[in-house]
Formats: C-alpha cells, structure tokens, sequence
C-alpha cells in the first residue's frame, strides 16, 4: 500500500505540469473563426451590402429589354419652350374634311371586282372597284358612231371641195357637205360630253374603274362583288390622316382668351403620358348655340398614324408671357417624387439601365414642367413609364431592408 501512493502522487503532477504548459504556450494553435453558416462577413458593411451586382445606393434600376417594352417606357430629349398661361379645354381628333374623299359611281351598275380592302394605303387615280354599266356601253358605242359619221362627212366633204375647184361639182353640193360635217362634228361634241359624265373619254364595253380621287387610306368600304350599286351610293371613303384636325370647345368666360395662332398641346386619355403639338388655326366666329361654347381649331401633325377620329382628350392652349425666355421643359409624367425628392429618370450607361437624377422644378403650365437645375437642355429624359421606374426602385429599396 505504501508504494502505490508515491507512484499516484507522481501521475498527478505530470498531469499538471503538462495542462499549464498548454495555457502558457502563446504558439498553440486557436480555433478558426466561424463561418456563420458558409457566409464570410470579414470587412462586411451592413449599409452597402452586395446584391447581385444592382447598383441601388445610386438610384439605378435596371430592366430587361422585355420589361421597358411592356411598361412602355420612352425616352426624348428636354426641350426649350416659354411656359406661360394656359387654357385647358375638352377636345376631341377628327378627319380634316378637306382631306376626305367619297367614290360614288356616276352611273348605276354592278360591280364586277373589288380590288381594296378597309386599310389598305391607295394613291390618286388608283382602280378601286370595276363597274359594269349598261348606261356607260350604250354611250361608248354612241360615241364610236358619231366619230365614224364625222370620218364619212369630212371624207365628203374633201372630196366636194376637190370637185367644186376643177368645175365638176355645184356650189350647192358643197355646201350640203359642209353642213353634213359640221352637224357630224356637232353629233360627236355631244356624244363625247354624255361620255364624260361618266368620267371616262374614250375606252369600249361597259366596264369602268372607280378610282381614288386622293392618296390616302381605305376608312369606309360599301362594295361586294356582284352589288348593284347607283349614282347615290358611297362606294368607299378614303381619307388622308397624316394631318388631322382637334376640335376644342372654349367656355364663354375663356374667349377672350383665344386667338389664331396660339401654341397648343394635347394630351389623349389614350396615351398618358405622350403629348402632341400644334397650333391654333381657326377660331369660330360664334359660339355654338347649345352648348355655348366657342369652337377652336388646332391641326396635328399625324404621320404616324397614332391620332385616330374619336378620341378624347384635352387641349392645352398656352399664351406666353411678354419678354418670356424659353427654360428646359419637360412632360409633367416625366417629372417623379422620391423620399420626397423631385427627380427625373434618365438613361444609364449600361442598356436597360436608368438613374434617377434630382431636379429642382418650377412653373407647369400645358403638361410640361419647368426645369430649374438638374437636367440640361437637349439632354434624354424618360417622357413615358417613369412612374413604372419608380415604383421598381420603391419596390428594390424595401427588397434591401429585409434582406438580411
């Protein structure tokens, strides 16, 4: 019993000797740092977190080429204009009558082929339909024999002037052969014009072609092949839209007001956010009865063929203030609000790419804001689908709030 405990008392101290040496030893190897479940947050700064690569700390948010097509999102540059008062007022797009044709055949017929369609581009003088007119055969075929009986009368004619100067012929026989000539003439004239009412001078057979009167576009189509169609019936209407007229209405306080040759602008319940310009040319003598309004006219530019008859929406008529300079504008749809900060978004460097850029605004006056500071003149601003921008980039900012 006496030798067991010596060699105890030996264990335990080694056993010490050895733990302290361990917690002495400034060498030994530390645990690594943890890794947080795989993530790495050496230098990490919370308020700039990467995500994805989107550059949201500059107000920038991006978009696939699909996404801006669908939000309908377009880009202009700002432009200089005097903003002074305006008058706004209901307006409505229509035809310019003096731009619209109607093909009435001027003979009653059946119509043999139709070769137009409702929207199909036509130029002046461009077969439209065929018309068979039994009218228009009998006054070819008349014409046809009145040339024929006045070949034969001045054939006669000739030849009784012939006889007449080497003797052989009586002074009266040349004279019944001028008056048969003349009254072949005659006969002729008159065939031709039964002719031209028709709208034709010559050809053979019934067949004629209704043709268009102007360039334009097929508006309105009332032919069938195989229709009986009259004098009184509108074959096709054809109406030239590149230009076309928007009808306003000034209420009875306002007309003073309203003078030829004011700028305009109108605005489409159809298409927020885009603006068309023009100038007023027509105001009305008198005021409408029913309604007492007084009718002005403004003439819109419509190549490419967006203003259609029918719709509505509101003419802005602007009179600029005297001694007024032009400022940067811009369409009011372009101009955002933001953390209660004015902004406008303009293409990034990157496509598919926008930044806001804060503005300082001033004057609105017909659908344009004025530009104080910010944006420069000429530069390219989004004028349609900047409310989409801001609602992605709302939208992205809570994304990051919650994203950790």
């Amino acid at each position: 019993m006496t030798t067991r405990r010596p060699r105890r008392r030996l264990a335990a101290t080694l056993l010490l000797l050895t733990t302290g040496a361990c917690r002495s030893d400034p060498t030994a190897a530390s645990p690594p740092p943890q890794a947080h479940g795989g993530e790495d947050h050496d230098g990490e700064d919370h308020g700039g977190e990467d995500h994805g690569g989107e550059d949201h700390g500059g107000d920038i948010v991006r978009l696939s080429p699909t996404a801006v097509e669908r939000a309908g999102i377009r880009v202009e540059p700002a432009t200089r204009a005097v903003l002074g008062t305006t008058l706004d007022v209901p307006a409505e797009v229509q035809l310019n009558p003096d731009r619209v044709a109607h093909v009435t055949p001027l003979t009653s017929g059946q119509l043999r082929e139709v070769r137009v369609t409702l929207g199909d581009p036509v130029t002046r003088g461009q077969p439209l339909a065929v018309l068979r007119s039994v009218e228009l055969g009998r006054a070819r075929a008349e014409y046809r024999r009145a040339r024929a009986m006045l070949e034969v009368a001045e054939s006669n004619f000739e030849r009784q002037k012939r006889l007449r100067d080497e003797g052989i012929a009586s002074q009266r026989a040349y004279l019944e052969a001028l008056f048969r000539r003349s009254e072949a003439r005659a006969e002729r004239d008159a065939a031709l014009a039964r002719l031209q009412v028709f709208g034709v001078r010559g050809g053979t057979g019934p067949d004629m072609p209704l043709e268009a009167p102007i360039d334009g576009t097929i508006i309105e189509r009332h032919a069938t092949r195989g229709e009986n169609v009259g004098h009184d019936d509108t074959v096709f209407v054809v109406a030239d839209t590149r230009v076309v007229w928007v009808l306003g209405r000034i209420y009875e306080r306002h007309v003073p007001q309203v003078a030829v040759g004011m700028d305009a602008t109108l605005a489409l319940r159809a298409f927020p956010g885009r603006t068309w310009s023009g100038k007023v040319t027509y105001v009305a003598s008198t005021l409408d009865e029913k309604t007492r309004t007084l009718p002005v006219r403004v003439e819109i530019d419509n190549r490419d063929g967006t203003l259609r008859p029918g719709l509505f929406g509101t003419l802005h008529l602007h009179r600029a203030e005297r001694g007024a300079e032009p400022t940067t504008a811009v369409p009011e749809p372009a101009v955002q609000t933001i953390r209660d900060e004015t902004v406008v978004f303009v293409p990034g460097d990157e496509p598919g790419t926008f930044r806001a850029v804060p503005v300082t605004t001033g004057r609105r006056a017909g659908g344009r804001v004025e530009i104080l500071e910010g944006l420069a003149p000429d530069a390219p601003v989004v004028v349609a689908g900047a409310f989409v921008l801001k609602s992605q980039l709302v939208r992205d900012e809570l994304g990051e709030g919650h994203a950790h």
